[in-house]
């Protein structure tokens, strides 16, 4: 018996691997690099899935439909961290429970964007 993967695993992995493919690609690419050993109709469900959330693009190349990621995963990531803080109860706690955690580099990255503004 296979181990079963975390909630948002997939999706999650397929993002990851069109985020770096840096081009459109086909559910068969899609396929072959992030989960071979599933069923091709798998990935191609997960595919139309993040379409329909309005996270990919859908274009066509040849008789195949390619996706690709309507932003960067910069973006993404940034509104992701942005929605946790907007549904946080005390947003002062959690900002500084999150510096907290940041090692030094990370730290002085944010010291210095900070800086900028």
């Amino acid at each position: 018996m296979s181990a079963k993967r975390p909630t948002g695993a997939l999706e999650e992995q397929v993002m990851t691997y069109l985020w770096s493919a840096g081009e459109p690609a086909t559910p068969a690419d899609v396929h072959a690099a992030v989960a071979p050993e599933l069923a091709y109709t798998t990935i191609m469900t997960i595919l139309t899935r993040l379409f329909e959330k309005d996270r990919l693009v859908r274009g066509q190349r040849g008789r195949a439909y390619t996706y690709e990621p309507v932003r960067s995963e910069a973006e993404h990531r940034a509104d992701a961290m942005q929605s946790s803080l907007d549904r946080s109860g005390d947003r002062a706690a959690v900002l500084s429970q999150f510096v907290e955690t940041l090692d030094a580099r990370d730290a002085k990255t944010l010291l210095a964007l900070l800086g900028r503004s």
